[in-house]
Protein backbone atom coordinates (compact mmCIF):
# COMPACT_ATOMS: atom_id res chain seq x y z
CA UNK A 1 0.00 0.00 0.00
CA UNK A 2 2.02 3.55 -0.89
CA UNK A 3 1.79 5.80 1.49
CA UNK A 4 2.31 10.10 1.52
CA UNK A 5 4.15 11.13 4.29
CA UNK A 6 2.94 14.79 5.36
CA UNK A 7 4.81 15.95 8.13
CA UNK A 8 7.96 14.65 9.67
CA UNK A 9 8.87 17.05 13.19
CA UNK A 10 11.97 16.77 14.95
CA UNK A 11 11.75 18.47 17.69
CA UNK A 12 14.17 17.23 20.73
CA UNK A 13 17.55 15.51 22.15
CA UNK A 14 17.11 14.11 25.35
CA UNK A 15 20.52 13.83 27.44
CA UNK A 16 20.31 11.44 30.45
CA UNK A 17 21.74 12.48 33.23
CA UNK A 18 21.41 11.47 36.97
CA UNK A 19 19.64 14.36 37.63
CA UNK A 20 17.44 14.08 35.24
CA UNK A 21 17.70 15.74 31.53
CA UNK A 22 18.23 18.52 29.22
CA UNK A 23 16.66 19.48 26.57
CA UNK A 24 18.29 20.75 23.36
CA UNK A 25 16.32 22.55 20.97
CA UNK A 26 16.51 20.28 17.05
CA UNK A 27 16.21 21.39 13.92
CA UNK A 28 12.84 20.98 12.32
CA UNK A 29 12.41 19.00 8.93
CA UNK A 30 8.72 20.78 8.52
CA UNK A 31 6.51 22.84 10.36
CA UNK A 32 3.20 21.86 12.44
CA UNK A 33 0.03 22.88 13.43
CA UNK A 34 -2.52 23.53 10.25
CA UNK A 35 0.49 23.35 8.27
CA UNK A 36 -0.30 20.42 5.89
CA UNK A 37 -0.85 21.54 2.62
CA UNK A 38 -4.70 20.62 2.34
CA UNK A 39 -4.88 22.53 5.67
CA UNK A 40 -3.99 26.19 4.89
CA UNK A 41 -6.00 28.58 7.34
CA UNK A 42 -7.08 27.61 11.31
CA UNK A 43 -10.67 27.84 10.26
CA UNK A 44 -10.65 25.61 7.77
CA UNK A 45 -11.04 21.72 8.63
CA UNK A 46 -9.47 20.40 5.40
CA UNK A 47 -9.01 16.76 4.44
CA UNK A 48 -6.08 15.69 6.19
CA UNK A 49 -7.03 17.19 9.83
CA UNK A 50 -6.17 13.76 10.70
CA UNK A 51 -3.04 13.29 9.62
CA UNK A 52 -1.76 17.00 11.16
CA UNK A 53 0.48 16.15 13.84
CA UNK A 54 1.28 19.10 15.82
CA UNK A 55 3.80 18.76 19.31
CA UNK A 56 5.72 15.70 19.97
CA UNK A 57 6.91 15.80 23.78
CA UNK A 58 9.70 13.36 25.06
CA UNK A 59 10.33 13.16 28.69
CA UNK A 60 12.50 10.54 31.03
CA UNK A 61 10.72 10.16 34.61
CA UNK A 62 12.08 8.17 38.17
CA UNK A 63 15.71 6.87 38.65
CA UNK A 64 17.86 3.55 38.19
CA UNK A 65 16.04 0.21 37.11
CA UNK A 66 12.09 2.57 37.41
CA UNK A 67 13.04 4.76 35.12
CA UNK A 68 10.79 5.25 31.85
CA UNK A 69 10.63 7.14 28.58
CA UNK A 70 7.23 9.02 28.21
CA UNK A 71 6.36 9.88 24.72
CA UNK A 72 3.88 12.26 23.63
CA UNK A 73 1.89 12.68 19.82
CA UNK A 74 -0.55 15.49 19.80
CA UNK A 75 -2.01 15.67 16.31
CA UNK A 76 -5.78 16.39 14.78
CA UNK A 77 -6.61 19.90 16.36
CA UNK A 78 -7.55 22.19 17.80
CA UNK A 79 -11.06 21.74 17.81
CA UNK A 80 -13.37 24.08 20.17
CA UNK A 81 -14.99 21.63 22.36
CA UNK A 82 -18.34 20.15 22.00
CA UNK A 83 -20.75 17.88 23.04
CA UNK A 84 -19.79 14.26 21.47
CA UNK A 85 -16.37 15.22 20.35
CA UNK A 86 -14.30 12.03 20.32
CA UNK A 87 -10.71 11.36 19.49
CA UNK A 88 -10.04 11.34 15.26
CA UNK A 89 -10.03 7.74 14.53
CA UNK A 90 -8.72 7.60 10.46
CA UNK A 91 -7.62 4.04 10.25
CA UNK A 92 -6.38 5.36 6.80
CA UNK A 93 -3.39 7.59 8.55
CA UNK A 94 0.04 5.72 10.18
CA UNK A 95 1.59 7.92 13.05
CA UNK A 96 5.01 7.47 14.02
CA UNK A 97 7.51 8.25 16.64
CA UNK A 98 10.84 7.39 16.21
CA UNK A 99 13.85 7.29 18.56
CA UNK A 100 17.51 7.57 17.56
CA UNK A 101 19.60 6.20 20.66
CA UNK A 102 22.72 5.89 18.44
CA UNK A 103 23.47 9.56 17.80
CA UNK A 104 23.31 8.51 13.95
CA UNK A 105 19.76 10.58 13.40
CA UNK A 106 18.39 7.24 12.07
CA UNK A 107 15.59 5.52 14.20
CA UNK A 108 16.70 2.62 16.03
CA UNK A 109 12.82 2.08 17.40
CA UNK A 110 9.51 2.98 14.96
CA UNK A 111 6.32 3.05 17.26
CA UNK A 112 3.88 2.69 15.02
CA UNK A 113 0.22 3.78 16.15
CA UNK A 114 -3.18 3.30 13.64
CA UNK A 115 -7.09 3.34 14.69
CA UNK A 116 -9.78 1.60 13.62
CA UNK A 117 -13.19 0.60 14.79
CA UNK A 118 -15.45 -2.47 15.81
CA UNK A 119 -18.82 -3.35 14.45
CA UNK A 120 -20.35 -1.03 17.14
CA UNK A 121 -18.70 1.69 15.73
CA UNK A 122 -15.80 1.98 19.08
CA UNK A 123 -12.49 3.10 18.29
CA UNK A 124 -9.47 1.51 18.98
CA UNK A 125 -6.06 1.92 19.17
CA UNK A 126 -3.17 -0.34 18.40
CA UNK A 127 0.81 -0.16 18.81
CA UNK A 128 3.04 -1.83 16.96
CA UNK A 129 7.26 -1.33 17.44
CA UNK A 130 7.52 -0.37 21.08
CA UNK A 131 10.61 -0.60 22.55
CA UNK A 132 11.34 -3.88 24.43
CA UNK A 133 7.83 -5.39 23.32
CA UNK A 134 7.92 -7.95 20.49
CA UNK A 135 4.00 -7.98 20.01
CA UNK A 136 1.10 -5.16 19.50
CA UNK A 137 -0.95 -3.37 21.87
CA UNK A 138 -4.66 -2.67 21.13
CA UNK A 139 -6.51 0.31 23.79
CA UNK A 140 -9.94 1.26 23.82
CA UNK A 141 -9.91 5.10 23.11
CA UNK A 142 -9.69 7.27 26.10
CA UNK A 143 -8.44 4.27 27.99
CA UNK A 144 -4.75 3.50 29.72
CA UNK A 145 -3.72 -0.18 29.14
CA UNK A 146 -0.76 -1.11 31.20
CA UNK A 147 1.24 -4.49 30.27
CA UNK A 148 4.44 -5.25 31.59
CA UNK A 149 5.68 -2.41 32.25
CA UNK A 150 4.27 -0.49 29.17
CA UNK A 151 1.82 1.64 29.20
CA UNK A 152 -0.06 3.31 26.26
CA UNK A 153 -3.23 5.73 26.05
CA UNK A 154 -5.51 7.79 22.72
CA UNK A 155 -7.63 10.29 23.21
CA UNK A 156 -8.39 14.17 23.63
CA UNK A 157 -6.84 16.27 25.42
CA UNK A 158 -6.18 19.75 25.79
CA UNK A 159 -3.86 21.61 23.51
CA UNK A 160 -0.54 22.30 25.28
CA UNK A 161 0.69 24.73 22.65
CA UNK A 162 0.75 28.58 23.32
CA UNK A 163 0.73 31.02 20.64
CA UNK A 164 -0.73 34.23 19.17
CA UNK A 165 -2.07 33.39 15.78
CA UNK A 166 -3.57 36.58 15.89
CA UNK A 167 -0.46 38.70 16.67
CA UNK A 168 1.68 36.47 14.14
CA UNK A 169 -0.77 37.40 11.12
CA UNK A 170 -0.89 41.47 12.20
CA UNK A 171 2.59 41.15 12.23
CA UNK A 172 3.01 39.48 8.99
CA UNK A 173 0.47 41.97 7.04
CA UNK A 174 1.78 45.10 8.97
CA UNK A 175 5.68 44.51 9.41
CA UNK A 176 5.04 45.53 13.23
CA UNK A 177 5.41 43.35 15.90
CA UNK A 178 2.13 42.53 17.45
CA UNK A 179 2.29 39.91 19.12
CA UNK A 180 0.72 39.70 22.74
CA UNK A 181 2.10 37.24 25.79
CA UNK A 182 -1.39 37.19 27.35
CA UNK A 183 -3.14 36.04 23.94
CA UNK A 184 -3.43 32.15 22.88
CA UNK A 185 -4.77 30.96 20.15
CA UNK A 186 -4.80 27.35 21.36
CA UNK A 187 -6.50 28.19 24.93
CA UNK A 188 -9.15 25.82 25.65
CA UNK A 189 -8.61 24.01 22.61
CA UNK A 190 -8.59 19.55 22.74
CA UNK A 191 -6.51 18.13 20.39
CA UNK A 192 -5.77 14.11 20.04
CA UNK A 193 -2.76 12.47 21.63
CA UNK A 194 -0.96 9.41 21.58
CA UNK A 195 0.83 8.79 25.07
CA UNK A 196 3.59 5.50 24.98
CA UNK A 197 5.45 5.22 28.23
CA UNK A 198 8.00 2.59 28.44
CA UNK A 199 10.66 1.17 30.80
CA UNK A 200 14.35 2.25 29.65
CA UNK A 201 16.21 -0.84 30.20
CA UNK A 202 18.89 -1.94 28.26
CA UNK A 203 16.56 -1.53 25.22
CA UNK A 204 16.30 2.57 25.12
CA UNK A 205 19.51 3.11 27.51
CA UNK A 206 22.18 2.50 24.97
CA UNK A 207 24.21 5.98 24.41
CA UNK A 208 23.53 8.94 26.40
CA UNK A 209 21.22 10.74 24.32
CA UNK A 210 17.55 9.90 22.89
CA UNK A 211 16.49 11.83 19.37
CA UNK A 212 12.62 11.77 19.20
CA UNK A 213 10.54 12.80 15.88
CA UNK A 214 7.13 11.88 14.81
CA UNK A 215 5.64 11.24 11.54
CA UNK A 216 1.76 10.73 9.95
CA UNK A 217 1.15 9.16 6.42
CA UNK A 218 -1.76 8.70 4.54
CA UNK A 219 -2.74 5.59 2.80
CA UNK A 220 -2.86 6.29 -0.97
Amino acid sequence: MKRKAFIAFFVAALALTSGGFLLFRGRSQAADHLDPPTRVDAAMMGTDHAADIADIFAWHRGTGASQTLVTVLMFAGPDAPVAGQRVSCDRNVLYGIHIDNTGDAVAEHNIRVRFGVDDRMNCFARFEGIPGRTTALVAPVESVRTVAGVSVFAGLRDDPFFFDLQGFRTTLMTGTLSFANDRDFFSRKNTSAIVVEVPMGPTLATGTTLRVWATSARAM
